[in-house]
């Protein structure tokens, strides 16, 4: 259908039936762009509710949209956005506060005591040059100059060391995952 016949079909009012048939068709689109700029399956499900409300509040203009993929794309892509923003601005103790506390669940205590005790198995493995800068990376929060620094090694030498790190940690894990 070209735009002037889609025009003509929806020139006089955009009810709920036109409005499914052009929006909420598109939902599955608008859901994984969501989801993929924010990362969160229920977040991305309060995005795409509220680009369909706004929209709806909006179908009378929307009878002239040249493209209704690009409208329902920029709307959640602009809401998406203003969420993460959202969440950069809100302290962490009140989404703390949002949420359950995990030792309220044994079993969660439990898989992550496990985790960090894996997790440091996993690093004192590591060789001893390997485990000095990773741990000065990121326990110190140290920068690659900083650990040359403290180390006495070149900011090259550490940043390889850093990655033969990263590297060897990364197949400790996909080998127990």
């Amino acid at each position: 259908m070209s735009q002037n016949e889609w025009l003509e079909r929806h020139m006089i009012v955009m009810d709920a039936e036109t409005f499914k048939e052009i929006i909420l068709s598109r939902y599955g689109d608008m859901y994984r762009m969501a989801y993929a700029i924010v990362q969160d399956s229920d977040d991305a499900q309060d995005v795409v509710q509220d680009a369909v409300t706004r929209l709806w509040s909006k179908r009378r203009e929307l009878l002239h949209v040249e493209s209704p993929d690009a409208l329902c794309a920029m709307t959640v892509k602009h809401l998406s956005i203003d969420l993460l923003r959202a969440r950069k601005r809100r302290p962490q103790a009140a989404v703390a506060e949002e949420h359950d506390d995990p030792s309220d669940y044994p079993l969660a205590r439990v898989e992550d005591a496990d985790m960090l005790m894996m997790a440091e198995r996993m690093i004192k493995s590591l060789p001893p040059s390997q485990q000095e800068v990773l741990r000065l990376r990121s326990h110190g929060d140290c920068t690659v100059d900083e650990i040359a620094a403290i180390t006495g090694l070149s900011p090259a030498n550490v940043r390889q060391l850093l990655s033969r790190a990263r590297r060897r940690l990364k197949q400790f894990a996909n080998n127990i995952l």
